[in-house]
């Protein structure tokens, strides 16, 4: 999983001749695992065998750890160790609920904000997004949306609300895991759509399409 889909959507992607530190590697390595469900919700998190898996010290992990602690992926409990979060339905319904309210405001912003470069990028993750869509490849479309939403809020000029959208992104991206439900329409086609009126300047529908684009996800969800 490249690191681009693990990083902050108010943060720029790394420039690829900069080495991240060994504490950032710790970070997008376990929250690879955890994101992927090769860690799973209330599994208890070996330090020593992460430390021996990713050829770390304990240092990194242990900071990669409290990163993801901050950002609600695992619980650090006393006496009982490090264990894997999960989502109960009404801890994912406050999720949603969260990111109707932060979201589609992100939209707003970065449609006023809009730029040639933020619609070439948007373009081009939604031309993956349709090769990972026809290769039925599940991991690829968890990317796509996952890219596409980091490009646009990037765009809306307020870092704070941008990097707390990322981390609501985080916890949604697990559900890509669970088994699927047949879509009446393809994930894709709502980023595009949203694309549309992005490049259209058009905020008040592009902030309506938001919103049902993740109370789509909601929908999902409870299909299951």
């Amino acid at each position: 999983m490249p690191d681009d889909i693990l990083s902050s959507p108010s943060k720029p992607p790394r420039k690829r001749a900069q080495a991240p530190s060994l504490s950032e590697q710790a970070y997008v390595a376990i929250k690879g695992q955890i994101l992927k469900q090769e860690l799973r919700a209330g599994d208890q998190i070996n330090v020593a065998q992460l430390c021996e898996q990713l050829g770390l010290g304990r240092s990194p992990v242990h900071q990669a750890i409290l990163r993801l602690d901050d950002e609600g992926l695992v619980d650090v409990l006393p006496r009982k160790g490090i264990l894997v979060k999960g989502e109960t339905l009404d801890s994912f319904l406050e999720l949603i609920a969260a990111r109707l309210l932060v979201e589609p405001h992100l939209t707003g912003l970065a449609v006023e904000r809009a730029t040639p470069e933020l619609l070439e990028r948007l373009a081009a993750i939604l031309a993956q997004g349709w090769d990972h869509h026809r290769q039925q490849d599940r991991l690829g479309g968890m990317m796509t949306d996952r890219q596409f939403h980091q490009a646009l809020y990037a765009q809306s000029g307020n870092d704070i609300l941008a990097e707390f959208a990322g981390h609501l992104l985080d916890r949604s991206m697990r559900l890509w895991y669970k088994p699927p439900v047949p879509e009446s329409r393809p994930n894709v086609a709502e980023l595009e759509e949203l694309y549309d009126k992005v490049r259209e300047g058009d905020k008040t529908s592009a902030v309506a399409l938001m919103h049902e684009h993740i109370s789509s996800v909601r929908g999902k969800f409870l299909a299951r």
